[in-house]
């Protein structure tokens, strides 16, 4: 490769990662009684719930600019079933603003496109792109092709966005019955709550399967910025 071809493909690596961690720097969730601690755990009821902070890497990674991912770990020590459902999750901040769980088809939808909520930092988002790379047309010679930052005035990359839906819809905490026993793992995607910053009570309500209500369960956190 030329030396100079070098310095192009390194300067577009350096600025894509760059772009990166601009999107990833988002806000994060500490506990209020134990700040360093990745976790918290909550038991009551013969279920164990447990939040596991700042779990979000997959795509889109700027997520949390319309949402606000949270992974949670149900294990139901019980004789008798729970459902799990979105709306029984809920955070209240300080000024007492509401946040609901939002199912993760309606996150999905969001996040793909149209449905996408205005971005409350209105600031501009990087657009990731995947491959695969095409070349517009041939060339009268042929040249090595070197990727698809190769710096030729005769060559432009093209590619389509990542789907940003997959992520959601797979990661997700799962709707349904959670038998005696069973544990489950996902994320709850609640309405944007890390906005105003300050303190954020992330709360569940467990239902048994007859639809019987169980004591909520409540944790603190410091939105960290």
């Amino acid at each position: 490769m030329r030396r100079s071809a070098r310095r192009g493909v390194a300067a577009v690596a350096l600025t894509a990662l760059s772009l990166l961690c601009a999107c990833a720097a988002g806000p994060r969730l500490e506990s209020v009684t134990t700040p360093a601690a990745p976790e918290v755990t909550l038991t009551g009821d013969g279920i164990r719930w447990t939040v596991l902070l700042n779990a979000w890497s997959a795509y889109p990674i700027d997520l949390w600019r319309y949402f606000t991912p949270v992974r949670v770990r149900i294990e139901n020590g019980r004789s008798d079933d729970l459902q799990i459902r979105y709306e029984d999750f809920v955070a209240l901040d300080a000024a007492n603003q509401q946040y609901r769980g939002v199912p993760p088809g309606e996150v999905a939808r969001a996040v793909s496109g149209g449905l996408r909520p205005p971005d409350p930092s209105e600031q501009p988002r990087p657009r990731l792109v995947a491959g695969p790379w095409y070349y517009p047309y041939w060339r009268r010679r042929w040249e090595p092709y070197y990727g698809p930052w190769y710096p030729d005035p005769y060559f432009y990359p093209y590619g389509w966005p990542r789907p940003a839906a997959q992520d959601v819809l797979t990661l997700g905490l799962r709707e349904g019955r959670l038998l005696a026993g069973a544990s489950a793992e996902g994320f709850v995607y609640l309405q944007y709550a890390t906005a105003r910053g300050g303190v954020l009570t992330v709360s569940w309500t467990p239902h048994l399967a007859d639809g019987a209500r169980l004591s909520t369960r409540s944790a603190r956190f410091r939105v960290v910025r």
